[in-house]
């Protein structure tokens, strides 16, 4: 098996290597599947080949949380590492292929590489929770469907308008915000212009205004 870490929104440098005792073929995911839950056993890592994966938690008040998103190249279920079990749910968001990755056979270079991936996550992680906290909900939505459209949710029309393939559910979860006020917000947001909402799908109609609104070059 190669791994790749040619992440989408990731800083990680580009690089392979070829690790051992990993299995043949993928496990292909459907849109919605889960691949392991919080508090599963840990027998391997993983690698997201293709498609886009997201990281969930439950909070204390029954909301779903996004942990983090799992984007083609990173390695993930950490947890094998210390021998403990799942701390959170992985769900498919689009067709995906992941591969699982032994880890009692893997050499000081392959470890550094496995480790290199999650540090460069980690970044990734911080800097979403900043995005998440900063600002208020109308600038946190601009700058979430903006980070969805460069990943395998998004897309262009054929007039060229950009498009994210997403629910006010998952925005909102994205977001750290409630499902009404994200609904809410998305309403005015086509009022003014900005969004084209349409089922599982919304338009950036005004993308480089959004940017502003986001903070983003």
């Amino acid at each position: 098996m190669t791994i790749s870490t040619e992440l989408v929104g990731a800083t990680s440098p580009h690089s392979s290597i070829k690790l051992p005792h990993t299995e043949a073929h993928g496990r292909l995911l459907r849109r919605g599947d889960t691949l392991y839950y919080s508090g599963d056993l840990s027998p391997s890592l993983y690698q997201l080949e293709s498609g886009l994966l997201r990281a969930v938690r439950l909070t204390p008040q029954g909301r779903t949380l996004t942990v983090r998103h799992i984007f083609p190249g990173d390695i993930f279920g950490e947890e094998a590492l210390h021998s403990v079990a799942r701390t959170h749910q992985v769900i498919a968001l689009t067709e995906a292929t992941v591969k699982p990755i032994h880890i009692q056979h893997l050499n000081g270079e392959e470890l550094m590489h496995i480790t290199r991936s999650l540090a460069s996550q980690l970044q990734r992680i911080m800097t979403d929770g900043v995005h998440i906290q900063d600002g208020e909900l109308r600038e946190r939505i601009a700058r979430y469907l903006l980070n969805l459209s460069s990943s395998s949710l998004g897309g262009r029309h054929a007039n060229g308008q950009t498009f994210v393939r997403a629910t006010h559910e998952l925005i909102a979860e994205g977001t750290g915000a409630t499902r009404e006020s994200v609904s809410k917000l998305i309403g005015e947001m086509r009022d003014d212009g900005l969004l084209s909402p349409a089922y599982r799908c919304i338009t950036l109609t005004a993308e480089n205004e959004l940017k502003r609104i986001a903070g983003v070059s």
